[in-house]
């Protein structure tokens, strides 16, 4: 493109534009870049709680008394 031969005005114009152009490209870059980020900690997070080993539910154990037991029989005997 010659430039030599174009007024001031439509330089100004042309470099306006490109300027514009590449400050969206730069936002778009960060954007994608935020995005990015918050995906990889998303995803440590899953692996995180995944890497965890909750322990099982320990069960009541039969010799530990109990305040609603079902077992009806438990005080019958004590007589």
């Amino acid at each position: 493109m010659e430039e030599a031969g174009l007024p001031e005005w439509e330089r100004s114009m042309i470099e306006d534009t490109i300027l514009e152009a590449e400050s969206r490209a730069r936002l778009a870059e960060d954007r994608a870049r935020s995005r990015a980020l918050q995906l990889a900690r998303e995803q440590g997070y899953h692996r995180l709680a995944l890497a965890i080993e909750r322990p099982e539910v320990a069960g009541v154990s039969p010799a530990q008394l109990k305040l609603w037991s079902t077992d009806p029989t438990l005080f019958d005997q004590a007589g």
